[in-house]
């Protein structure tokens, strides 16, 4: 039985590697990686046995290069790219095909067949791909259909993407290949092993060792640590060419080891660890200065708290169909333009938090952080902290901090306690601010977007949100329409969120059977555009073929909710022991959520002219 290493671009080729080898009983170990980070994978794992490497695209051609293993690619055939294409098929927009050429060719044809208007952008480099995607935004592409480094730099400048996955056909040609290999390489696995076990690294020291502790690996940055020359302590008993080099315990029991130890006058870490050889273990220690492993932990923690501040949508992501989503795009990105705060409303799941990210990344600021924050996750002492930051026996930065130059999004503003909008309101209107328990105050740059669940027009009504952080805050609203509103769009949703879900479930999932469509036409969608992305997730998982079909999902269908179009409130007005103004202003607010804060629907259902309505909110603030 052949021992084959599988380099997988993506979680979902991994998934469908693993099924396979299940059904044919095959010795397949997966990783994922792609490009030179599976290629650094791949050389890491080369040592460890395995006769073949299976990958696929520009990563198998790149593994081919480097790598001593023979390695098989897996074909992405006809099936695969008209598998993909048929999930676009019909959508208005230009289609962009990029791609290595032996991911993409015969693309063309199978264009044709479909009646597909594409636009192609081979590529040969990593480096290519960049630029090719600046050019496909030149040319109007609004959807990028490729490999792993194309989709992925697309999604980055804000392009959808769609990733074109290889099929179980072409997984079991590539592991028959693979197990016809394995025959010629097992001849030399015996004689490349034990080198083969070494990380050959220039930019650190490597000391290997056998199962007797002699030296038969000393590299030049070992040399310039320990100021002696491989020849000279080859074969040696490395505790013997210095102390900080005895190995007997790592040999003995297994363990690693980890020390800071001091060589010419430089503090250098020294790890130490077992690996297994044939015939026998050894050991292995690698040496790097601390001045430069500290230097790499700096960067790694400063990129881990970039990441973390990350705003992923654009407004290409927004499926806007509906005349009431395009609305509300078209102003979104009006205050995109302008450093105003912003007030979003929207039920639960409508995707508030999407239409932030997408007003701040087309926004000025769009390389400087966006930063996310729930009122309704913390206590008041918690959330004080988290707003404003606190100085004790360690400093934690508040969010006005981590977001300064970008943009912060307060969710659920509504929920914020009535003392801390007074601070709110302080801080907003000097620009400074002072951390909880410091003791001077600094300046901030940030844009504020807040939501909530509903209009705060009720809540200032009852003294539960301050007028002045109100009206300071609604100098921009935007209201984002419920699901059942924009059931022109549950389809395209429903085909973006197929597209998402087909590399990470390891499916070719090309589109929903009408009778299915329907179904989901018909639910009221409570939890909205969420509630939609969990049931089709749930479809994908359970659908047997390459379309969703009402057998393999009755049961998730069937846990919907559903209800007649048209069906406002059914909670009674309570008029018992009230002023007729007081039923008034009740019957106002009522109609104004029932229309979504629409204030020109409200007067039409109230049978009053705009003005009118208007006065009539001012005199209940």
């Amino acid at each position: 039985m052949a021992k084959i290493l599988v380099i997988a671009p993506y979680q979902g080729f991994k998934d469908l590697f693993l099924e396979v080898s299940e059904e044919l009983d095959s010795d397949i170990h997966v990783e994922v990686g792609d490009l030179y980070k599976g290629l650094a994978l791949a050389q890491k794992l080369e040592s460890e046995g395995y006769e073949v490497i299976i990958s696929r695209g520009a990563t198998a051609l790149l593994l081919r290069e480097h790598c001593k293993l023979p390695v098989v690619e897996v074909k992405v055939s006809g099936y695969d790219i008209m598998r993909t294409l048929t999930l676009v098929k019909g959508y208005p927009g230009k289609i962009g095909l990029m791609s290595y050429l032996n991911i993409i060719q015969g693309a063309d044809v199978i264009g044709d067949l479909l009646d597909m208007n594409l636009t192609f952008f081979p590529i040969q480099e990593e480096r290519e791909v960049e630029s090719r995607i600046r050019e496909a935004i030149g040319q109007g592409i609004e959807v990028i259909i490729g490999d792993v480094i194309s989709t992925s730099i697309a999604a980055q400048h804000g392009i959808n993407s769609i990733l074109i996955t290889s099929g179980k056909e072409a997984v079991l040609e590539s592991i028959r290949d693979a197990e016809h290999l394995s025959y010629y390489v097992k001849k030399e696995k015996a004689s490349r092993e034990m080198f083969a076990a070494l990380v050959d690294s220039c930019r650190e020291g490597i000391v290997a060792v056998d199962s007797e502790g002699k030296i038969y690996a000393f590299n030049r940055k070992a040399e310039e640590f320990f100021s002696q020359k491989a020849a000279e302590v080859s074969g040696r008993k490395a505790g013997e060419v210095d102390p900080h080099l005895n190995f007997e315990s790592i040999l003995t029991l297994g363990h690693r080891e980890e020390e800071v130890v001091t060589l010419n006058g430089e503090e250098v870490v020294v790890s130490k660890q077992p690996i297994s050889l044939r015939g026998g273990n050894g050991a292995v220690a690698f040496l790097q200065t601390l001045r430069k492993l500290q230097r790499v932990e700096s960067r790694i923690r400063n990129r881990l708290a970039d990441s973390g501040y990350k705003a992923r949508m654009h407004f290409n992501h927004l499926v806007h169909k509906s005349p009431r989503m395009q609305e509300t795009v078209k102003i979104a990105k009006q205050y995109s333009r302008n450093d105003l705060p912003i007030l979003i409303y929207g039920e639960p799941g409508t995707g508030k938090t999407s239409i932030a990210e997408a007003i701040h990344n087309a926004s000025d600021r769009h390389e400087f952080p966006f930063v996310f924050l729930n009122c309704e996750a913390y206590k008041e002492e918690q959330l004080e902290c988290e707003l404003f930051g606190y100085e004790g026996n360690r400093v934690k930065p508040g969010v006005f901090e981590l977001a300064d130059g970008g943009t912060l999004f307060i969710d659920e503003i509504g929920k914020m306690p009535i003392t801390l909008q007074a601070k709110l309101i302080h801080v907003l209107e000097e620009k400074k601010l002072m951390r909880v328990k410091g003791k001077s105050s600094f300046q901030f740059d940030v844009r504020l977007i807040a939501a909530n669940g509903k209009s705060l027009q009720d809540s200032v009504v009852k003294g539960e949100f301050r007028e002045d952080l109100y009206h300071l805050m609604n100098q921009g609203t935007l209201s984002i329409p419920p699901l059942r509103d924009r059931k022109e769009d549950l389809e395209e949703l429903a085909r973006w969120f197929i597209a998402s879900f087909n590399p990470i479930l390891g499916k070719q999932i090309v589109g929903i059977r009408p009778e299915v469509m329907s179904r989901l036409k018909e639910s009221n969608w409570p939890g909205n555009v969420q509630e939609l992305k969990n049931v089709v997730r749930k479809m994908c998982i359970a659908a047997k073929e390459h379309f969703i079909r009402e057998e393999d999902v009755r049961s998730i269908l069937d846990e919907l909710s559903f209800e007649k179009e048209g069906v406002h409130s059914d909670v009674a007005l309570d008029i018992a022991g009230k002023t007729l103004e007081q039923i008034e202003k009740e019957i106002i607010s009522r109609v104004l959520a029932e229309e979504d804060y629409n204030q020109s629907k409200a007067a039409k259902r109230l049978g009053i002219n705009r003005s009118t309505l208007w006065r009539k909110i001012k005199e209940t603030e």
